[in-house]
């Protein structure tokens, strides 16, 4: 699926990629997001309730970035892409909850 991010909280099949369309994450724990592309270069960027930018990394082809990350307020936070990736990149969004 290209210019899109799938969210999931088990691992996700590339060749039939199928994300959850509510990812809730605890408050207060310690997440790993394991963030990689399937097509092209893609920015990462996780912004808080306040639509600050709090945490960033790169999805690449072939290559599995971790980032960690401690949410301590609820709320939804938001996914955007930080990287022209093509004529979609502007919808390159998705967003998960914190309880």
């Amino acid at each position: 699926m290209q210019y899109a991010f799938i969210l999931s909280n088990d691992a996700i099949n590339p060749e039939s990629p199928q994300g959850e369309t509510d990812v809730v994450l605890p408050l207060n724990e310690l997440i790993e997001f394991r963030v990689t592309s399937l097509d092209v270069n893609h920015g990462f960027a996780i912004y808080d309730t306040n639509n600050q930018l709090i945490a960033q990394t790169q999805a690449m082809p072939g290559y599995v970035n971790r980032l960690r990350w401690k949410f301590t307020s609820p709320g939804k936070y938001n996914i955007l892409c930080l990287e022209f990736c093509g004529m979609a990149h502007q919808g390159m969004r998705s967003s998960f909850t914190v309880k």
